[in-house]
Formats: structure tokens, C-alpha cells, sequence
């Protein structure tokens, strides 16, 4: 089947071999090439597919459109900051390059006034998925996981960009090889050091953020307290639930 990417559509599944949408008459074929199999994801900012590369012997991979919820929408100055975050997910792709365990960036565009970017399928399980279904992790698991997460950030880093949303969900391990791959990009920032300790835009998941990332300021140390909570929600099953708390971590509150 191949999916229709009309959010106003009403049935979006058709047969594979139509060229435009049996429901609602949009062409189906994403830029000529992509062919969009199912959704698989959204959010505040929008929506991810799999879906096939028809001009690359339909290699598999993810594309994700940018459809802000109706509150984004209807607030111009949050529109723009979700527009250049949505952006700013395929310029850090782009400048961190090929890297192992960093999905890469196939393509970006804007077709029918809508925004698209289309990187690297990773087939794998999240590690939010992964422990639920195994249990919690042991030490010696954790050790071989900062063995694996640590050179990434250091990667990451020493180009000068710092993830700021760490958490089980943006961790996947490959099916293929059981190597972890570090994913979603759209939050992360550039930092030179003109903006190093500047605030910004409070962003991440409440619960894995530090402090001083909560107040605006993110830096490299960022990073790494929110791989410190990843590893204590593994090692405890202990989740932060939507307010932040978890039973383990008590915040303080910075004056």
C-alpha cells in the first residue's frame, strides 16, 4: 500500500500502483521518488513515515513532515521557532556528516508548501522499548552502553553541537549489528563560543534535562547529566513521568 501525506485526507491508504490518491486526488508519490508506506510517529511539530527510495532500488528510510499542531500554528513567533527547529534538524545532520551511529540525512525540500526531511531508517527497537521488553539493565549492560553513547557525544561535541533532548526514546539499537544509534536532532544546538552561556529557548524532556538547560543556558556537561538519568531509568525502571518527577530525584528550585 502506499500512504497518502494530505493531513485533510480521509482515507489515506491506496494501492501501490496508483499515481494520486483514490479519497482525496494528491499525488502520492513524495518529490517523484518517495513512497510513503505508514506513519510511525508525531508530535508537536509533525509527523514521520516509512517509507522507500524508488529512485534507489527502494532502500528504506524515514521521512518526516512538518504539520505544527493548531497552538503552534495560531501563535506566529512559536511557528517561526518550530519552523527553524524543524530546519535545524537537517543542518546538524548535515554538518555532523556520515557517522556510524548517527542517522544521515538523505535529503531536505519543501513541496506543496510543506516542509520535508528524509534521512536513514534505523530498524531497531528505541531503549525505552528495549527495557521494557528485557527488564531492567545491569552494570555490566550500562558500562557497555557509555562505552558505546560516550564517543558519540564526544563526536558531537567537538563539532560544536550539543543534542539537548538525551533520553530512552532518542536511543535505538540496530537490529543488524546491536550497535546504539543516537537519533532526533531537532533540538540540537550550535554552540561557538560567542553563545556558550548565552539563554536561549528553554528545550528538552522534563525529567532528563539539567538545571541550567531548564533556565536556557545548554552546554557539552548538558548532555551528559541527561545520559546520567537515561542510566539510572535503566538500571531502576524508574521513569520521570510528565512533571519530572520519578521517585528517585527530588528537583531543588534555582533562585
Amino acid at each position: 500500500m502506499i500512504y497518502c501525506l494530505n493531513p485533510n485526507c480521509r482515507d489515506r491508504q491506496n494501492p501501490d500502483d496508483y499515481k494520486f490518491c483514490q479519497s482525496c486526488g494528491s499525488v502520492l508519490l513524495l518529490r517523484k521518488r518517495y513512497r510513503i508506506l505508514k506513519p510511525i510517529g508525531s508530535g508537536g511539530f509533525g509527523r514521520t513515515y516509512q517509507a522507500v527510495d524508488t529512485d534507489c532500488m527502494n532502500a528504506p528510510c524515514v521521512v518526516k513532515q512538518f504539520l505544527p499542531s493548531s497552538e503552534i500554528q495560531a501563535n506566529p513567533k512559536a511557528l517561526e521557532k518550530a519552523t527553524a527547529m524543524f530546519n535545524q534538524e537537517a543542518l546538524r545532520l548535515f554538518q555532523l556528516g556520515e557517522h556510524p551511529q548517527i542517522p544521515r540525512l538523505l535529503a531536505h525540500f519543501e513541496e506543496d508548501k510543506r516542509l520535508y526531511l528524509v534521512q536513514e531508517l534505523i530498524a531497531g527497537l528505541t531503549l525505552r522499548q528495549e527495557l521494557a521488553t528485557q527488564g531492567a539493565f545491569s552494570e555490566q549492560k550500562i558500562r557497555q552502553l557509555l562505552a558505546e553513547l560516550l564517543p558519540i557525544l564526544k563526536f558531537i561535541h567537538e563539532r560544536g553541537v550539543i543534542h539537548r533532548d538525551i533520553k530512552l526514546e532518542n536511543i535505538m539499537r540496530r537490529h543488524r549489528n546491536g550497535k546504539l544509534v543516537l537519533i532526533d536532532f531537532g533540538v540540537s544546538k550550535l554552540v561557538t563560543e560567542t553563545t556558550m552561556g548565552q539563554v536561549g529557548t528553554t528545550v528538552g524532556t522534563v525529567g532528563y534535562t539539567p538545571m541550567e538547560q531548564m533556565h536556557g543556558h545548554a552546554y557539552p556537561a548538558s548532555d551528559l547529566y541527561s545520559l546520567g538519568v537515561t542510566c539510572v531509568c535503566l538500571l531502576t525502571q524508574s521513569l520521570p513521568t510528565l512533571g519530572g518527577s520519578d521517585g528517585l530525584y527530588e528537583p531543588l528550585e534555582c533562585r
